[in-house]
């Protein structure tokens, strides 16, 4: 079954604009409901179609910016909007004209996707108390009117590609599950955890020979003052001087660095 017929963005957008044709504030609200709903049908369609290779930490996330966000961070073209075209020439060298449009993939961007998601969401709870007092009315309509026309374009996408070559690896420090795309990956890369809460960094190391990928993982290992447990200290804190604690007794640490100067010549 086609994943356009399991999740219909068009109906979702279709109720939407016609809840807004409404002069009543609570058609609004239902209609920041079918927005929302939209927008996961388009990520949703994404999720769908490549579920045997996409990674269940990535399938199983419901908000969908941030589904999004971790599928750019594996393959930013096919997390985007892109065409797929086709020739019928035989020749070597790609025609400049005769091209035949295929499809569209139309997703978007993380950043819009994240603002408008939760910007809908607010709509979708009572005024709190404070504001409450003020007894001004919520111009519902006049906020989301943008982003229902915004996502006329993205309702059009009539494809959707495929993400292949997925790998899962685990971050030692906080056991986050991290995709990457081995076709994608260069030798001496560094990425972070996809944990925004850990911030361990990676390089990444191919063989020559086997195209095999593995990690390096710049962490410290350290002794816990209070409970001797072992620490493991993603690198990025110490550069940062960041805090850290110790998940045995949760004792508290922060590094301290050392800072010197030197003085430069004026040699021209």
């Amino acid at each position: 079954m086609s994943v356009f017929s399991i999740y219909k963005k068009e109906s979702h957008l279709q109720r939407a604009m016609q809840l807004l044709d409404s002069e009543n504030t609570t058609d609004h609200i239902y209609a920041c409901l079918e927005l929302r709903f939209c927008i996961e049908a388009i990520v949703y369609q994404k999720l769908l179609h490549g579920i045997k290779n996409i990674p269940s930490s990535i399938v199983e996330t419901w908000q969908p910016h941030k589904a999004i966000k971790m599928l750019s961070e594996i393959d930013e073209l096919a997390a985007s909007d892109c065409k797929i075209e086709f020739n019928l020439a035989k020749t070597d060298v790609p025609p400049k004209d005769g091209w035949l449009l295929l499809g569209e993939q139309k997703i978007p961007p993380v950043k819009w996707l994240a603002k408008n998601y939760n910007k809908l969401g607010n709509f979708l709870h009572l005024v709190e108390p404070k504001k409450a007092q003020n007894e001004e009315q919520r111009e519902i309509k006049k906020s989301i009117l943008p982003i229902a026309i915004q996502l006329k374009q993205y309702v059009k996408g009539n494809i959707v590609l495929t993400i292949n070559n997925i790998e899962i690896n685990q971050c030692p420090v906080c056991e986050h599950d991290f995709a990457f795309a081995t076709n994608k990956v260069k030798h001496g890369l560094t990425r972070k955890c996809s944990n925004f809460k850990c911030g361990a960094l990676f390089t990444a190391n191919v063989d020559k020979t086997s195209t095999k990928v593995t990690f390096t993982y710049k962490t410290y290992d350290v002794a816990c003052q209070s409970c001797e447990e072992i620490i493991v200290i993603p690198e990025e804190k110490i550069r940062n001087l960041d805090k850290f604690s110790c998940s045995n007794c949760h004792s508290q640490y922060i590094p301290r660095g050392e800072y010197g100067f030197a003085l430069l010549s004026n040699e021209s």
